[in-house]
């Protein structure tokens, strides 16, 4: 079996090349951009630019069609984003001749991709999430808006809907007056034809269980503690380590299995939560049903993730014991480091004195990283895509 790497712009997308290629599997790198960093692995047998998906999803599938038919031998497809994911999913039918692609069943995805309904399972996981409101009405909008402690945080349902054949990408945001809510909350209602969430503001840490299961039954996991971000208020993982035995890694593993379980999930699976800063109380984030943004952290704690998954795909025997993580590893994407202190510096955010470290402090933890932190990116045997990511960045713009 050969294996179509897609989002080839992804740090993530550049760590499963590397590793599929260092253990001698044909690997085809697309991305929507020719700049895509993993299509320049020296680990890249072919690659190929792909429409993309929020664009033109059926020219996404054509795109991905013609490539796993050119290759042949159903090559297992691997996606690192939800535009990519949920795209080959609905799609699966169609594709279904020319590709491998492992995901659980309908219901399962339905559930972990509309934060609504991950809520609503938690709860009855007896899992602790976020305070969290869904206004049917404008009477309790309003009421909401007007009982609920500011900043708040506003967010969709879904990170991409689908209208028309098109993807609308949305993300969560801060608001802090009832008159801002009520704005957002109707705007968002009215671009994405169904209510958004709004959520009581939680001041604390996040961390990430990451998995990999056959029918709910985990075969590897990586539980790590995200120490920056792209921006302070968000985005993607920069900064990580993997977490340290104890009580609080306990309760992380078994929410996340739970809800894995409840699932029946197959394939990868991240499950991100909050840490309460006053009661360390762990509460549910969020799901994400495919390969994870700090999947390099996994493949450099010892959980080679993507060849895991590979080996799984290709094969009826599933690992019989559970794959875990070394502890205390720490990786760092640069570019994203840089971006972030940036950020510090110049912005002029209303969530600077909620969630913005100092600027001398921030300075201090853009030179001094922890002992032993290893790139996302950077290698010494690789060189090429940390290049072509700089490149990238421009021809992005």
């Amino acid at each position: 079996m050969q294996a179509i790497i897609l989002d080839g712009h992804l740090k993530s997308s550049l760590s499963a090349v590397r590793s599929l290629g260092r253990a001698g599997i044909s690997v085809s790198v697309g991305s929507r951009r020719s700049t895509g960093m993993a299509m320049h692995s020296k680990y890249a047998k072919n690659s190929f630019v792909y429409t993309q998906p929020l664009e033109d999803q059926d020219a996404f599938i054509e795109d991905v069609k013609k490539e796993a038919a050119r290759l042949g031998g159903k090559p297992l497809v691997f996606t690192f984003s939800d535009a990519t994911f949920l795209s080959i999913y609905e799609n699966k039918e169609n594709l279904k001749e020319h590709i491998t692609f492992v995901a659980p069943n309908q219901n399962s995805i339905e559930i972990a991709y509309d934060k609504a309904l991950t809520n609503s399972l938690a709860n009855t996981s007896d899992i602790p999430v976020i305070e969290t409101y869904i206004p049917k009405t404008e009477t309790e909008l309003q009421e909401i808006a007007e009982k609920i402690p500011y900043p708040a945080v506003i967010k969709p349902r879904k990170s991409v809907t689908w209208k028309n054949g098109k993807g609308i990408f949305g993300t969560a945001s801060f608001v802090h007056s009832t008159s801002e809510l009520v704005e957002k909350f109707n705007t968002l209602k009215n671009l994405l034809g169904v209510e958004p969430l709004i959520q009581k503001f939680i001041d604390g840490e996040e961390y990430g269980v990451e998995m990999l299961a056959r029918e709910g039954k985990i075969y590897a996991e990586v539980v790590h503690h995200r120490l920056k971000s792209l921006s302070p208020t968000g985005g993607a993982s920069v900064l990580k380590k993997t977490l340290e035995d104890g009580e609080l890694k306990n309760r992380l593993i078994d929410y996340a299995e739970k809800l894995t379980k409840e699932l029946s999930w197959s394939g990868p699976i991240m499950v991100e939560f909050k840490v309460d800063s006053d009661t360390r109380t762990p509460r549910l984030m969020e799901i994400n049903g495919r390969f994870w943004g700090s999947l390099p952290l996994s493949v450099a704690s010892g959980v080679d993730m993507p060849l895991l998954f590979f080996k799984d795909a290709e094969s009826d025997e599933m690992q019989d014991t559970k794959i875990i993580s070394r502890t205390g590893i720490v990786t760092n994407h640069f570019l994203g480091s840089v971006l972030h202190f940036v950020r510090v510096l110049t912005s002029k955010d209303r969530m600077r004195k909620y969630l913005y470290p100092s600027r001398i402090q921030a300075a201090k933890d853009f030179v001094f990283l922890p002992r032993g932190t290893k790139s996302d990116t950077l290698s010494f045997s690789d060189p090429l895509p940390s290049f072509i990511e700089i490149i990238d960045i421009f021809n992005r713009k």
